[in-house]
């Protein structure tokens, strides 16, 4: 009878054994789970840009640190992705835009690049207003329907009335690089490889056309979505 009761409690210890290391792996186990699916959730890293010797980023490719989005009235949320500013096409009034408000810009003798591309539309995606001494002016590309380019504005006369209106076509999602410089006594910019302006600024008046806002470099879409990357600054 003895012996009957020691083999019994030989299996009876013997079966809490195995449940407590059956226990302790499955622990394990979920806890290594849980550790795997909280690595699938992980934030992307940062986006980091590479800026040439002698520029300076005026964007973080990852938040709008530096810029103030231009209230014009019924317009879209501009936001940043993957080192993309994103100008959605404005929900009730007709444009989005963004204004620098960073460090001090200068008024004169300065390049401004970067690239554009327009999403969705077919108007302006990523026209820039931009100081000219005490005045300012703006660079149009892909306005009038998706067809004008030019400087708005030269003695009264915007982009599709001056001596710098040009008629090109611009296609969707496809990446163009801008470039604008910026002298006391001439105003130059490319879009791609088509000069836009190219113009000598003496004895001519430099302004915004009416009704159009800006305090400083502004970027803008006018119905229409557009994206912007890598915009930077050089001082001449």
């Amino acid at each position: 009878m003895k012996a009957k009761l020691f083999v019994s409690d030989i299996m009876q210890y013997h079966c809490k054994y195995l449940i407590i290391v059956f226990a302790v792996v499955f622990a394990v186990s979920c806890g290594g789970n849980r550790s795997q699916g909280q690595q699938t959730v992980e934030a992307p890293p940062a986006f980091v840009q590479e800026v040439p010797e002698g520029w300076e980023s005026l964007m973080d490719g990852n938040t709008l640190a530096g810029w103030e989005v231009v209230r014009y009235g019924g317009e879209g949320e501009p936001y940043v992705k993957n080192g993309v500013f994103t100008l959605p096409m404005a929900t009730s009034g007709m444009s989005t835009g963004i204004c620098w408000v960073g460090d001090d810009f200068p008024v004169n003798n300065y390049v401004v690049y970067y690239e554009a591309r327009r999403v969705e539309g077919n108007d302006i995606f990523a026209g820039m207003s931009f100081p000219y001494g005490d005045s300012f002016a703006t660079l149009i590309f892909g306005g009038w329907a998706g067809i004008v380019s030019g400087l708005s504005c030269i003695d009264g006369k915007d982009a599709s009335q001056n001596e710098t209106t040009k008629h090109h076509y611009f296609k969707d999602n496809q990446w163009y690089p801008v470039q604008l410089r910026v002298t006391p006594d001439s105003i130059r910019a490319t879009v791609d490889t088509v000069k836009v302006v190219d113009i000598a600024t003496a004895g001519k008046q430099i302004h915004l056309r009416s009704g159009t806002f800006a305090s400083g470099l502004t970027i803008n879409s006018y119905l229409t979505t557009g994206e912007v990357r890598n915009i930077r600054l050089k001082r001449l």
